[in-house]
């Protein structure tokens, strides 16, 4: 195994548990080869096992931090067999999560079930060379008998590793909700993170009317259907949310004439709400890092604080605005510090009610603050 030096800044920050290797990390940048499993050293002396790999966040993940540790099939089964004890409690959900990548030690890889269908999504091809052992692992801890579908980033289809997937796309129940989800598809098309939240919306949308800005993966706009609500607004530059919609509407038999969806720029569909002085009762925001538009860019970073303001004016007293991301790099001290700048442009009164976060099924590392997958916050005007 290659032995790369990294600097002395980076050893305590591995040391303590921290689980992505930046480039800044190495002594020699050229070091770096994609794919390559690789023992971390300072001055001769052991630091981690990791691998490189070119992915979104850094430049590879640390495997152990044991030095004689192999990096075989029971290491990996010592993973699985860790995650699926903290997840006993979610044996029979039909939709949740298994592996939560470096929330539970190994980063690279998740692996959702649904209905029993095991999807697992690599992050990088550097850990999917070791799909085989990684699969013979589960097979100890899971068993062999489940159908395992394969998705590698930015795939729009997904591979069948074995098993029958049965008609897709198959249904999903979730605290009395239909959800299709097509597990042929690459793409992810509920976001089961946001299980708590679609539970909130349904217990609180009798009687009235919601605006969701972007992403129809998150449910919350058939929750808030089914809960009572007598109509809804979704808003989303992409046509894939309108068809989502569309097939989680239909599940559920509900009129679709009660919910308008546009597909069209979210901040032109603000101003117009504004000119005609549109309300809502709830206001749910999800934005994306980042998408383009028809006429303009969205971007997390530049535009959301300004997303908020703009939502604020489609209140009255009452209203509640639901703002949660799931941008790694945008967690939740900085979204709260977004709420606040945005509430201060605001003349009236809010108050930040509650704090939404992922599930129990969603593990976090505590030493990665950007492992947290959903980050959320609930204004209620006042």
């Amino acid at each position: 195994m290659k032995r790369v030096q990294i600097t002395g800044k980076s050893v305590r920050k591995f040391e303590d548990g921290y689980p992505i290797v930046s480039l800044t990390d190495l002594e020699n940048h050229n070091d770096f080869e994609d794919g390559a499993w690789v023992q971390l050293e300072n001055h001769g002396h052991f630091v981690a096992t990791a691998y490189f790999a070119k992915q979104h966040r850094g430049i590879g993940y640390v495997l152990s931090l044991r030095e004689n540790e192999a990096i075989d099939e029971r290491f990996f089964a010592g993973k699985l067999r860790a995650a699926a004890a903290r997840r006993s409690a979610f044996a029979d959900v039909a939709g949740y999560r298994l592996f939560n990548s470096v929330g539970d030690n190994l980063g690279g890889l998740t692996i959702d079930v649904y209905n029993g269908v095991y999807v697992f999504r690599w992050e990088n091809q550097a850990l999917k060379q070791q799909s085989r052992l990684i699969y013979s692992a589960f097979d100890r801890i899971v068993g062999k008998g489940f159908p395992i579908v394969s998705v590698s980033a930015g795939q729009e289809k997904a591979q069948l590793v074995r098993g029958d997937l049965g008609k897709q796309p198959m249904t999903i129940m979730e605290n009395g909700i239909a959800y299709p989800v097509d597990l042929t598809s690459g793409r992810q098309q509920l976001a089961l993170e946001f299980r708590d939240i679609r539970d909130w919306v349904k217990t609180d949308s009798a009687q009235k009317r919601l605006l969701n800005l972007f992403s129809a993966e998150t449910g919350v706009v058939t929750a808030a259907m089914v809960g009572g609500a007598v109509e809804a607004v979704t808003v989303d530059p992409t046509n894939r949310a309108t068809t989502a919609t569309q097939a989680q509407l239909d599940a559920n038999n509900l009129d679709q004439a009660a919910v308008e969806m546009r597909t069209m720029d979210v901040a032109n569909y603000l101003d117009y709400a504004v000119k005609h002085d549109l309300t809502f009762d709830t206001i749910a925001i999800n934005p994306p890092a980042f998408v383009r538009g028809k006429k303009r860019a969205f971007t997390l970073e530049q535009d959301l604080q300004d997303l908020i303001e703009q939502a604020l004016k489609l209140t009255h007293t009452g209203s509640q605005v639901l703002v949660t991301t799931t941008t790694p790099t945008y967690n939740l001290k900085r979204l709260r510090q977004t709420v606040n700048d945005a509430v201060e442009n605001y003349t009236g009164s809010v108050s930040v009610s509650t704090t939404f976060q992922s599930p129990d099924d969603f593990q976090s590392n505590v030493s990665d603050r950007h492992s947290e997958s959903l980050k959320g916050l609930l204004l209620t005007i006042i």
